[in-house]
């Protein structure tokens, strides 16, 4: 039987390994109702050009739906069973444990095809954004989630590792860093606008746009500031678009402030601030996706250790 080989394992196996490369090199396009759903197929438009809608076509954007993918991973866990028969018939227990824990982790991982998807809000510090019911706020201590003014729960966390706040578990990792943006003048602090009908507000976050530019102005000097990949500031004149100020900027630890003097009496106060992206799971859905990964680890370990431990007792009679 192909699947009870060494070669029945390891093609499915391999294929899957590549299709998670390709999952890490693309990203993969969220559910199209969510929000982000538009800004990710602009930037991945942007990114692969012409390639798009052939990748498109082929289902590689949303890969983990595919058809294709889940038959690799069902002939990989039919696989992985022949496997703990075979070990079990031969009288190798650890062996045949090893390979059950495996199937145990595929059929546990194929459930997330019926919980709710994730989320994946992206905060840089003092940001706040709605996730379902809620309102999650990424504060200079940890993560906070609100409904309707009342404090859900809150949480520390560490990039890289699983932690719960509310009704969701999660994971996070650290993304580029922004920029906050404060002014003064000669008459003290100036408000900022992001946009022509944005309000009014004493700091702004320069997030940057596909093209890598972030904008702010400054009506009360009649300015418009661009950041262009976090380290070019240009100062233009509102109305003339006359360049006032161009300057390389240092790179800015997180927490790292400078001040930029400009004609007239005017400073600029950059910071660094940290961003977060999370990945946010309903709690079924988070304990699943736990106990799938902790029963692959487990499985894993105890195949190691075994088949180690088979090497280790054959090498006396090898010498």
């Amino acid at each position: 039987m192909f699947l009870a080989s060494w070669r029945g394992m390891a093609i499915p196996a391999l294929a899957l390994g590549l299709g998670v490369l390709w999952m890490r090199i693309a990203p993969q396009a969220p559910s199209p109702d969510d929000p982000a759903y538009g800004l990710w197929a602009a930037h991945t438009r942007l990114r692969f050009g012409p390639l798009f809608d052939p990748l498109d076509r082929l289902g590689l954007w949303s890969l983990a739906g595919t058809p294709g993918w889940r038959l690799l991973w069902a002939a990989l866990g039919w696989s992985f069973l022949a496997h703990a028969l075979e070990a079990a018939r031969a009288r190798r227990p650890l062996m045949a444990l090893s390979f059950a824990l495996l199937v145990l982790a595929i059929g546990v991982g194929g459930l997330g095809r019926y919980l709710p998807p994730p989320r994946s809000p992206a905060l840089a510090l003092g940001e706040g954004e709605r996730v379902d019911d809620f309102r999650m706020i990424l504060e200079e201590n940890g993560l906070s989630l609100w409904r309707q003014g009342d404090l859900i729960g809150r949480t520390a966390f560490r990039a890289g590792f699983p932690f719960l706040i509310g009704p969701y578990g999660g994971i996070a990792w650290r993304s580029h860093p922004v920029l906050e943006l404060e002014a003064a003048g000669p008459s003290g602090p100036l408000p900022l606008r992001a946009a022509l009908d944005a309000p009014l507000t004493p700091r702004l976050l320069l997030h940057p746009s596909l093209e890598g530019e972030a904008f702010a102005a400054i009506p009360d000097a009649r300015w418009i500031l661009r950041v262009q990949e976090g380290r070019w500031l240009t100062v233009f004149e509102e109305g003339t678009g006359a360049v006032v100020w161009q300057e390389e900027l240092p790179r800015l630890a997180d927490g790292q402030t400078i001040e930029q003097a400009l004609p007239g009496g005017y400073v600029l106060r950059l910071t660094a601030r940290p961003v977060y992206r999370f990945l946010l799971f309903p709690l079924p859905a988070f304990l699943q996706r736990l106990l799938s990964i902790g029963t692959a680890l487990l499985g894993l370990g105890i195949g190691g250790a075994a088949w180690l431990r088979a090497a280790m007792a054959r090498s006396p009679r090898s010498a």
